[in-house]
């Protein structure tokens, strides 16, 4: 049975899925951060403050095989790995690690989103890729108008197809490194896709070949099983863990906020649970296909109970719907909610 992508990271394996089918829903698994799955070792962690930049150690990894890692190291890559690049002509262009390493010579910032990432969820992470337009690489191949969609396999027999329009998109790339790192083993090595706007269950990782099809048609391992394929992420936000804070004494509250290709405009929390809404200030620039961070500086703030909430506005203006769903099938909305004790 295959591994996973990095969205559901980890094709269920017979004894994950004899574990999974034992909470008597294998789909609830793949689609929220349930007890089950913090049984399972669905663990991200939460620090107090996000960073921009999440380190590789604590990137969020899921995987119901925890033990899954590709039979290739940087001793073994070079003779033992190579991409395919197969064109509709059935011909076979295949390029080393070395080569591929040398031409990811651009570093760009790429937030992932796991379609299971629950309202509030940790199942998210922004990371600087080494990377090389996948454009580039899939004009070795010839870029005909007869190409309608690509499909990229992994070493895990994980596979996912995109049309030909968002392969050959200026923020498609293949990626050799993870914040100046070869990519760890968990997340993709030797080479991983990056795809605009797509969660990770789309975009796979150990990238064994990938090859130009004449069908629009798209579809993935995940689809096949009632997830959803070429949607649009979700516009998301989320509330670091609130701090201690003493009635009459200021502090901050900060968190997150992303919304695929389209960028965050703004960010609000509410402190009287949807009442009133107040604006937040953006502490990184806003940028399409990376998180926003956001603070709030909460001046004199009263003693009691107090229902805390947050939404953001994607940079075209829409703003983030309130209604709760779950993740399944094609991503998780509402507003993330928490409660604050203030003495």
């Amino acid at each position: 049975m295959p591994q996973s992508d990095e969205g559901i990271q980890g094709f269920i394996s017979r004894r994950g899925f004899i574990q999974v089918m034992a909470t008597g829903a294998a789909w609830t698994l793949l689609g929220s951060c349930s007890p089950e799955q913090e049984a399972l070792g669905f663990r991200p962690g939460r620090q107090q403050r996000t960073p921009f930049i999440t380190p590789n150690e604590q990137f969020y990894l899921v995987a119901v095989d925890p033990d899954y890692r590709p039979p290739l190291d940087l001793n073994t890559v070079h003779h033992r790995w190579a991409m395919e690049l197969i064109g509709l002509d059935g011909k076979i262009h295949k390029s080393g690690y070395a080569e591929l390493n040398e031409s990811a010579n651009r570093v760009i910032p790429y937030t992932f989103e796991c379609i299971g990432n629950p309202v509030g969820g940790s199942l998210i992470g922004n990371a600087n890729w080494h990377v090389l337009p996948l454009k580039n690489y899939l004009e070795q191949a010839g870029l005909s108008s007869e190409v309608k969609s690509v499909m990229f396999e992994g070493l895990d027999d994980f596979y996912s197809s995109v049309s030909i329009e968002r392969a050959t998109d200026d923020y498609a790339f293949i990626a050799l490194q993870m914040n100046g790192k070869p990519l760890p083993a968990g997340h993709g090595f030797p080479a991983r896709v990056i795809l605009p706007d797509l969660y990770g269950m789309k975009q796979p990782r150990w990238l064994r070949r990938i090859t130009l099809l004449s069908d629009s048609a798209t579809t993935s391992y995940w689809e096949r099983r009632g997830w959803a394929g070429e949607v649009p992420m979700k516009t998301f936000s989320r509330l670091d863990p609130l701090p201690s804070l003493n009635a009459g004494m200021a502090g901050r509250l900060s968190g997150t906020a992303f919304a695929g290709a389209r960028g965050i405009r703004l960010v609000e929390v509410s402190l009287d649970d949807g009442v009133t809404w107040k604006a937040c200030s953006l502490e990184t620039s806003t940028q399409p296909h990376v998180w926003s961070l956001w603070s709030y500086q909460w001046d004199n703030p009263p003693a009691g109970r107090h229902a805390i909430q947050v939404r953001a506005m994607d940079d075209t203006g829409k703003l983030q719907t309130a209604k709760r769903t779950r993740s399944y099938p094609d991503g998780a909305t509402g507003y993330h909610r928490e409660t604050l004790i203030i003495a």
